[in-house]
């Protein structure tokens, strides 16, 4: 099954906008200092006021840690919160979204290691994403970094999905350059992976490929010359790479980035943009079929499709290893034998030695 259950709505954010969706009394805001300042939400949000309580925090980092979803937990002890709104990237979005199902009875810190089951309530929430890239406002899953352990991982489930979402264009051609560049390419990540997971499905591929068609050709316009036309085409192909992700799987990639984030203190998307140096050129070394079909449905050889890759990173500014992260071929045993999750949806994954020539080929 293949489906897109919240109300999306795609239009400049405002009060009035917000107001169409049924977020209640008790409403808890999650958005970040920059974002409410470039983008004037300290207005919109003094309008929303006059209807109903508004919690705003702005306090969420990178990766979501565990420190800063407990500082709201703590503030709000007692709060019978009506819906929760987030306006930004990933990581706001994340931490929303298992925020959104922690107010109960369930430790999300229980769920996140396994020892609970995820909760069947939830908090309603709207996300306004303000960066084209992770899809996390349609995605099952919530990415989460516990700091103390060093453990990034995620709550995954239907459940967690936002129940509205709110695409403006206007709010993602905001970003730097050199940001939009980045999440960008991590949407085209999120296509190639879910077209070549195991788990991948007819609906999930030709999604992938509209997607990869949509970056090949508007990305590059999006980012250097702040097209709003090419941005808001970007941003909507980065929505429903959320509902690939819900429906499919990431490979490789992703687990890989999980262990040499933390480790080398570098973003999502400049992990990814870094590995895929290497997992490409492993794909074609291991000749993985459905890459091959990735490349066909494109119109286009493995070979070229990799070119294609290559000269978008190239146009972007992004081509670049993990040796730019700071990594080296010391470090490659080392991280390896850190990646978790499961790595059996990738078809090149056959044992650790899959990782150390990913890493390798990334150097």
């Amino acid at each position: 099954m293949y489906s897109i259950k919240p109300d999306i709505i795609i239009e400049k954010v405002s009060e009035s906008s917000i107001k169409k969706f049924p977020l209640g009394k008790e409403i808890l805001v999650i958005s970040s200092k920059t974002v409410s300042e470039n983008h004037g939400l300290h207005e919109i949000f003094d309008g929303l006021k006059n209807d109903s309580q508004l919690h705003i925090f702005n306090h969420v980092r990178p990766d979501a840690p565990f420190e800063d979803l407990d500082l709201v937990l703590d503030k709000l002890k007692g709060v019978e919160l009506d819906s929760i709104i987030a306006i930004g990237g990933g990581s706001t979005i994340d931490a929303a979204k298992a925020l959104s199902v922690a107010f109960g009875n369930t430790s999300y810190k229980d769920v996140f290691y396994g020892r609970s089951p995820i909760p069947t309530e939830k908090i309603k929430l709207l996300a306004i994403p303000t960066t084209a890239g992770t899809g996390a406002e349609l995605s099952f899953g919530a990415i989460l970094y516990d700091k103390v352990n060093g453990k990034k991982g995620g709550i995954r489930g239907e459940i967690v999905q936002p129940d509205y979402v709110l695409i403006d264009a206007n709010l993602h051609n905001g970003c730097p350059t050199a940001l939009k560049a980045e999440v960008g390419f991590d949407c085209l990540t999120h296509a190639i992976e879910t077209y070549i997971s195991k788990k991948s499905t007819a609906l999930v591929r030709i999604q992938s490929i509209n997607c990869i068609k949509t970056i090949f050709q508007h990305l590059v316009p999006a980012c250097k010359n702040d097209s709003i036309e090419d941005m808001e085409k970007v941003a909507i192909v980065s929505t429903l790479m959320g509902i690939n992700l819900a429906f499919s799987s990431t490979c490789l990639p992703h687990r890989i980035q999980y262990v040499i984030g933390p480790m080398t203190e570098t973003s999502h998307a400049q992990g990814l943009i870094a590995i895929y140096k290497g997992w490409l050129k492993h794909l074609q070394q291991e000749n993985i079929e459905a890459f091959n079909l990735l490349a066909s449905d494109l119109n286009l050889t493995v070979d070229q499709f990799i070119e294609k890759v290559d000269k978008l990173k190239n146009e972007l500014n992004i081509n670049f290893g993990i040796t730019k992260l700071g990594l080296h071929e010391h470090n490659i045993n080392e991280i390896a034998n850190k990646v978790s999750g499961n790595m059996q949806v990738d078809p090149s994954y056959k044992d650790r030695s899959s990782i150390n020539n990913v890493l390798k080929l990334a150097l």
